[in-house]
């Protein structure tokens, strides 16, 4: 699924994080149900050493440490979560937190990108449209809105398409 998508090799906007491909590659159903359960009841810890979740009426947390040892993840420094709203208060909407930089956001879409140009899916160039339908289905699943592009997306998409590191 991850290598030559529609004509576009993506492969280079995933191996450069260690695991992150092989994450994304592992077989599975989407399960919209889940999808939303996960989104409505999922806690964060504020250091971000854990996440608590609810699904079919079962609890579960699991550790940074342990997600990290099962999928081969590094840790980084640099957190999308925070970057977004890291000065915003919960609860936490879609279309809130920080815009991600024109100079920073601009490799994503077309030419003539520019301060006040439009931020739909629609303008983003091949390689950040195929990265962001793949984010979908994987780590930042929307079954909602399907032409929205949120500033969460936005910073994701863009450290993908820059190859930064980020922490997953």
């Amino acid at each position: 699924m991850l290598g030559n998508v529609v004509g576009q090799d993506i492969r280079p906007y995933l191996n450069y994080l260690p695991g992150l491909a092989g994450l994304l590659a592992l077989p599975s159903t989407y399960m919209e149900e889940w999808v939303k359960e996960f989104y409505a009841s999922v806690w964060v810890a504020l250091d971000h050493c854990y996440i608590h979740y609810r699904l079919e009426g079962t609890d579960y947390r699991v550790t940074a440490q342990h997600a990290r040892e099962t999928w081969g993840l590094t840790a980084y420094a640099t957190k999308i979560h925070e970057i977004c709203y890291d000065s915003y208060e919960p609860p936490y909407h879609p279309h809130g937190g920080e815009l991600p930089p024109v100079d920073f956001i601009s490799p994503c879409f077309r030419q003539h990108f520019a301060d006040g140009s439009s931020r739909s899916v629609r303008g983003l160039t091949r390689p950040a449209q195929i990265l962001d339908f793949v984010m979908r289905s994987t780590l930042l699943p929307r079954p909602g809105y399907r032409d929205g592009f949120t500033r969460i997306q936005q910073w994701l998409i863009a450290h993908l398409v820059a190859q930064r590191e980020f922490d997953v």
